[in-house]
């Protein structure tokens, strides 16, 4: 036996170590995640391939790429991934307890863990146990209770839905909790009826039909709940302990992490998970708990309570057994499973079960393999610690790391798979498109002849064009002004102040005049700045019209003669353009970028300057005092005055405004053009994009090519992004 405190380090060691490969996990993760988005990418660019070209090979070779088979093998690993990251991410070597009802598990557990039936339950009739509960070895904390619970939707989706799939047809399946309680349960089917496992599912389907309300306030409570340890019986157990089904809190509870001191020196970072009784008929969850088993548990120990009159082993105790055995079919079940036999004492020779204990140990069948088997009365603390614990630890801490590297070797058989799968189809996917060819020899004295006159129009128009923004940049824009008058008109027909009436009204609810004074103050600073937030719309066209004559410069066909590349105009057209000319365009893309972007905005540019002009409309600012006696004339009057002197104050101000327009947008479209004609290799970009589309820009002159270069570009470049990323995947797991 290893001295209990050099096991504790070993533990500790082990458990430490796990969250190293929890981080590379982790790592792997997300270059998964990684390599799924990358798939969905080339897909999409499959997608538009296909619909670009005419060419039959081509569109042959695409589909014949399985990229749905790799997405299903990534969703496959992710899934595994997560259950192999939730096994070395945890603090804690976690040792599970199953078998069936009524065979020890709690006395077992109680042995264990030092505590009583507050924590543990365990009753005189049948199924008891109600939930997973986790309890934890801490000796620096109070005992306790952390039960988490699940929200409405988790409920829902993770604990009805289910029943619902395998029971009922599902379009009874209820979307929400208030459904499920509103709506009546439908009957079994007929063709289910006859069916024992389908009847004791629907009955715990019905159950939590019928309580409901004893339970239902738990799913909005936040998680965790903390509860003294006598308390926690009432959320993980069906019974009381004297067997009377009392307790439906359980329903509710997603997991019960019970916190306590172990009555056992130097036991290290461990844990034991209860769980209900698996095997039975009494249990409708077991695809859940089985999932425990793979997340959660290093060791099993499965325990069987003979009877002293005699005993074999129950077809529930072999199923158990072949069920638990599939969880993980990497791991050999004989190298993380323990038997232990429930040794009841009697001086009857019919309730003592040692015989039996030690016969079914010797009967087990071949198929039945353990890593060890004990015989120990469960409710006996000192033979379940010397006898069942103390060589679960040791074999734990000899064992677990090359447990662990089964299990891991297993994932990386697996990525290996999915690794030449992504390979084998990124080979077929770089081949894809073939060469470049076109189906008329490429004559480039043509085409240099047909690109430098277009250059040549494409710049003159430019030229026009900036001249007359140039002459217009000192002069009002008009679409502009129109906005801004009408704003003005607006301001003076509708200035919102009110009528004596009104204000009698305002100072008899509000107390005063000075008040009622204030309060329209502040109404009609509102109201006048309501008037101009429509300003917006006017920069927008405005802003929108100057891109619109850019375009046309560029699709006219005698200047740009892009219009077949995009059938849209404006900001639209701008930004296809855009979209086309990608990276590979240093010069020429971030310039399109910058005008498809470019818009003037009037809360960033405007409203703080007009807001400046308000303040005799702000209270408290002395620009207009009552008299001591006020009346509401008064104080109509001085509304009247101040939004007179605000509406003069902004006079001046509103007939720069147009201007300015104008001289921002000529500045911003004399950037576009300086860096798209006179800057350092603008032209070569230029001949590289007209060479590109050159069958779309001069049709009569050249056919479309199999594939469009920027597609074909933007396809080596997936390609290489899938290659890249699956072998940073096949590197990580060394």
């Amino acid at each position: 036996m290893i001295p209990t405190l050099v096991r504790e380090q070993q533990v500790n060691a082990i458990v430490a170590k796990r969250q190293f490969t929890a981080k590379k996990l982790s790592t792997i993760r997300q270059q998964l995640i990684s390599l799924r988005s990358a798939i969905d990418v080339m897909e999409q660019r499959r997608e538009e391939i296909y619909n670009s070209t005419d060419n039959e090979s081509i569109r042959y070779r695409l589909l014949s790429l399985d990229l749905d088979s790799i997405k299903r093998s990534i969703a496959e690993q992710e899934l595994n991934l997560s259950r192999y990251y939730s096994r070395f991410i945890r603090k804690t070597l976690n040792i599970g307890v199953v078998g069936l009802a009524r065979q020890g598990k709690s006395q077992l557990l109680r042995s264990l863990s030092g505590l009583d039936d507050n924590a543990i339950p365990a009753g005189p009739f049948g199924h008891c146990t109600g939930t997973r509960s986790v309890i934890i070895h801490n000796p620096s904390v109070e005992p306790h209770g952390e039960i988490h619970f699940y929200t409405k939707d988790e409920f829902v989706n993770q604990v009805l839905a289910p029943y619902y799939t395998e029971l009922l047809d599902s379009s009874y399946k209820p979307a929400t909790l208030e459904e499920f309680e509103a709506t009546p349960l439908p009957l079994l089917p007929a063709d289910k009826q006859q069916s024992l496992s389908a009847r004791i599912k629907y009955a715990q389907l019905d159950l939590y039909k019928n309580h409901l309300a004893e339970y239902k306030p738990l799913l909005s409570l936040s998680s965790p709940h903390f509860v003294p340890i006598n308390n926690v019986r009432e959320y993980v157990a069906q019974d009381d302990i004297t067997g009377q089904r009392v307790f439906y809190n359980f329903l509710a509870v997603r997991e019960a992490r019970i916190i306590c001191s172990f009555p056992h020196e130097n036991v290290g970072q461990i844990a034991f998970v209860d769980m209900p009784g698996l095997g039975d008929t009494g249990l409708v969850a077991e695809d859940w708990l089985i999932n425990t088993l793979s997340h959660d548990v290093d060791i099993i120990l499965f325990i069987k309570k003979p009877s002293g009159l005699g005993e074999v082993w129950k077809p529930q105790e072999i199923d158990l057994y072949d069920t638990t055995r599939n969880v993980l079919p990497e791991l050999p079940l004989d190298l993380w499973t323990f038997l232990v036999m429930n040794h009841v004492r009697s001086s009857s020779p019919n309730e003592d079960n040692m015989r039996n204990c030690e016969r079914l140990l010797e009967d087990r069948s071949e198929q039945m393999k353990f890593a060890d088997a004990v015989v120990a009365d469960c409710s006996n603390a000192v033979q379940v610690n010397e006898i069942v614990l103390q060589r679960v630890l040791d074999y734990l801490t000899q064992t677990i790391e090359k447990i662990d590297q089964i299990y891991v070797n297993s994932l990386y058989d697996k990525l290996l798979v999915l690794h030449n799968q992504v390979r084998a189809e990124m080979s077929k996917a770089k081949d894809a498109l073939g060469i470049v060819t076109e189906s008329t020899p490429f004559n480039f004295n043509v085409f240099n002849k047909l690109f430098r006159d277009s250059v040549r129009r494409l710049y003159s128009g430019f030229e026009q064009q900036m001249k007359e923004l140039r002459d217009q940049r000192e002069t009002p824009n008009e679409l502009f002004s129109e906005y801004v008058l009408r704003a003005q008109e607006n301001s003076y027909a509708d200035s919102g102040i009110p009528t004596i009436e009104q204000i009698e009204d305002t100072r008899n609810l509000l107390g005063g005049y000075k008040s009622a004074c204030e309060f329209y103050f502040n109404h009609s600073r509102t109201q006048l700045t309501r008037h101009f937030e429509n300003l917006e719309e006017g920069l927008s066209r405005s802003v929108e019209l100057i891109k619109v004559q850019i375009a046309d410069v560029l699709k006219n066909e005698n200047q740009g003669r892009l219009k077949n590349l995009s059938a849209n105009t404006g900001t639209a057209f701008l930004t296809d353009v855009t979209t086309l000319l990608r990276e590979q365009y240093p010069v020429l893309h971030p310039a399109f970028e910058m005008l498809a972007d470019f818009r003037i905005s009037y809360q960033g540019f405007f409203y703080y300057r007009l807001r400046r002009h308000l303040d005799c409309l702000t209270p408290d600012t002395g620009r207009a005092e009552l008299s001591a006696k006020p009346t509401a004339k008064e104080v109509r009057d001085i509304l009247v005055a101040m939004h007179k002197m605000v509406l003069e104050s902004l006079k001046g101000e509103l007939e720069n405004w147009p201007i300015e327009i104008n001289q921002a947008i000529f500045a911003t479209a004399e950037q576009f053009v300086d860096k798209v004609l006179r800057t350092e290799n603008a032209m070569d970009e230029w001949q590289a994009f007209y060479m590109e589309n050159r069958a779309k820009v001069w049709p009569e002159n050249f056919q479309e090519m199999s594939v469009n270069n920027g597609l074909r570009w933007q396809w080596l470049e997936i390609t290489e992004r899938v290659v890249t990323l699956n072998k940073s995947i096949a590197l990580t797991e060394n």
